[in-house]
């Protein structure tokens, strides 16, 4: 008789350590989320310049672009103050590294 009733209580905490035992047993509604609800949105319009379509640029744009560019290019290698000797006779990175280290 008293094993029934220590069995009957372990059975009781058992079941109270459960979340879904307990809401059912108390009668608690599900909270469910609104994932089934949709918002209306706006149908989709053609934007008011879609027909319109840019010029391209001519030969002479682009060429004048590319010798701007390699002309900062230039600029910067003058002028740049960094020791660009990479092929260095160092045979590990740590050494060069350890090399301008140094020097600075």
């Amino acid at each position: 008789m008293q094993n029934k009733y220590i069995f009957l209580i372990f059975i009781f905490f058992l079941l109270n350590a459960c979340q879904t035992i307990q809401d059912g047993l108390a009668g608690n509604k599900n909270k469910n989320s609104d994932e089934f609800l949709i918002e209306k949105k706006n149908p989709l319009e053609i934007p008011p310049d879609f027909g319109s379509l840019p010029k391209p640029k001519t030969e002479s744009e682009i060429t004048d672009q590319a010798e701007e560019i390699k002309k900062d290019i230039e600029k910067l290698l003058q002028h740049s103050e960094i020791d660009t000797s990479f092929e260095s006779k160092d045979k590990s990175a740590e050494d060069f590294v350890l090399k301008q280290i140094k020097n600075n």
